[in-house]
């Protein structure tokens, strides 16, 4: 009967006890030291429904890219950054870019948009609400950065 022991996605520590928090429009599952001072939203093993994250109506709209971590990752490549200093121009945690490249984490809009602005690649789509006349037709869909820049 082993149980399950997860890393922290924070500091990357082994815990038993997984703590749900909100970090920035991320959900993230953390240790005890991490939940420290953070807003938890639940707990592993207890019977609590996670709520997702809360959207607004241009997030809803927006789909991340499914290869999104091997983007990330060959733009900054290109560029020669080492993630740590990616994670300081960005001023974000290294482990937040690393999972993201991973693809363990999915970058909230607030931290795409700075990858998409530091590295110069799209992370998120912009999808049509059903229904919806679109100026450029169905074919082509619009990307964050283009609502961005206007």
């Amino acid at each position: 009967m082993g149980e399950n022991v997860e890393e922290c996605e924070l500091c990357g520590n082994k815990i038993n006890d997984v703590y749900i928090i909100n970090l920035d429009g991320t959900e993230l599952r953390v240790c005890t030291k991490c939940a420290q001072g953070k807003t938890v939203i639940g707990r592993s093993g207890e019977k609590v429904r996670v709520a997702p994250m809360q959207r607004s109506n241009v997030k809803e709209e927006a789909s991340l890219k499914e290869n999104y971590g091997r983007i990330i990752r060959e733009a900054r490549e290109r560029m020669k950054l080492p993630i740590k200093v990616l994670a300081e121009m960005l001023n974000e945690k290294e482990t937040f870019i690393l999972r993201a490249e991973e693809q363990t984490l999915r970058p909230d809009i607030k931290l795409a948009k700075k990858l998409e602005k530091a590295l110069g690649i799209t992370l998120y789509e912009m999808q049509e609400p059903a229904g919806s006349v679109h100026s450029r037709g169905n074919s082509e869909k619009a990307t964050l950065g283009e609502f961005i820049e206007r």
